[in-house]
């Protein structure tokens, strides 16, 4: 028995042996029933407070919780429960047990109990840390949730990081019971490199998956341009694949290690709103100063009309090159989200036409001049 323990029960045990237990009702006890009592009044001494503090959890506690404002007291407290609850009781089962001095004179069932109620103690941080982890990941998630992010990037990292910790805990409890784990580690090993070589692919995809999720480039509801001129929005970054829903309403899967070495525009960072431009052609003979101020003006009514709103930034427009048939400029908006930026082109166009039309602006239609040069040989200069 250790010295903390001795203690303890010589705690206990003070106030117990004062006890004149009446002769009427027990009669004269034996030394193992006396052991038994001073157990029967530890276990009560530990599982009278662990009823109590259930009830009080119940009552007071719990209710204070649920209403709490802070998400972050609710998450990582309600673990508490369990790990108060059940350590008193299995707290009084160890003290009581080792009151017992006629079991700890058998080594073999001392052993046994000392390892069943260690096993316990295991299984029991096990689960107070599964659940403290699982509550950490979801205050996460919340926290992102109300910051517009999505709730999903933690499940591949919350669920490496349970599976950790059972298989630790699972190995610690091989250990408690005497089983030698050292070849178990070692076939571990051996099997870990044949899985490892077997399961390449998917096992990049499960990192890169980890990667995406750790670093973060993308969320869930963002869009993308990816390769081929393809757009879509993240559903999922997923163990194994990366989920974008296209504009046609189709799914692409893309394998993660295959997304996290590809090069893609993220339309949502750094941050929703973003510039947007239409580009078109004016003929030659055009005053360009009109044809600015035309174009400004349409632009601004198409970038209100998108946004739903009226916004302080100005259109402008920049003058890009001399083409074919038409000089050729640029007119720049500005919307509040990613996918307003099809709508503010589809009415910049229609404005900038109409009013064009109106101002006797001339889009040129593309015209190009072919010069015919006929040559005729003379009969002298023919070879006789």
């Amino acid at each position: 028995m250790s010295v903390k323990f001795a203690a303890l029960l010589a705690l206990l045990r003070t106030p117990l042996r004062q006890v004149r237990y009446p002769t009427s009702m027990l009669g004269s006890l034996s030394p193992e029933a006396q052991d038994w009592v001073e157990a029967g009044f530890i276990l009560a001494a530990f599982w009278i407070p662990a009823a109590l503090f259930r009830i009080f959890w119940k009552q007071i506690l719990g209710p204070w919780i649920n209403k709490s404002s802070n998400p972050k007291i609710a998450l990582l407290i309600r673990p508490v429960r369990a790990m108060v609850s059940w350590g008193l009781i299995l707290g009084g089962l160890n003290l009581a047990y080792q009151s017992l001095e006629f079991a700890l004179k058998r080594p073999t069932l001392s052993e046994w109990v000392t390892r069943g109620i260690t096993i316990a103690w295991v299984v029991l941080a096990i689960y107070f840390t599964t659940r403290l982890v699982a509550g950490a990941f979801q205050y996460q998630a919340q926290k992102a949730n109300a910051d517009g992010e999505y709730r999903n990037r933690t499940t591949t990292s919350q669920k490496l990081a349970t599976g950790a910790i059972i298989v630790f805990g699972a190995l610690f409890i091989l250990r408690i019971g005497g089983v030698d784990i050292s070849p178990l580690l070692a076939g571990g090993a051996v099997g870990g490199v044949i899985i490892g070589l077997a399961l390449q692919d998917s096992l990049s995809n499960v990192f890169a998956g980890l990667f995406l999720n750790m670093d973060r480039p993308i969320k869930v509801g963002d869009l993308l341009k990816l390769d081929q001129d393809r757009e879509g929005f993240v559903e999922e970054v997923g163990w194994r694949y990366t989920k974008v829903r296209l504009w046609n309403d189709s799914l692409l899967m893309i394998p993660n290690n295959k997304f996290g070495q590809s090069t893609f525009i993220n339309f949502n960072r750094p941050d929703t709103a973003l510039n947007t431009h239409v580009e078109c052609g004016i003929a030659y003979d055009s005053d360009l100063d009109h044809v600015e101020r035309v174009a400004i003006a349409a632009a601004k009514a198409a970038q209100d009309a998108a946004n739903d709103r009226e916004t302080e930034f100005e259109p402008y427009v920049r003058w890009r090159s001399f083409g074919d048939s038409a000089i050729v400029f640029r007119v720049f908006m500005r919307v509040d989200e990613a996918t307003a930026q099809y709508r503010a082109n589809h009415y910049c166009i229609k404005e900038m036409h109409r009013r064009f039309k109106a101002e006797g602006i001339d889009i040129p239609f593309p015209i190009r001049t072919l010069i015919h040069t006929n040559s005729s040989n003379s009969d002298s200069e023919k070879p006789q």
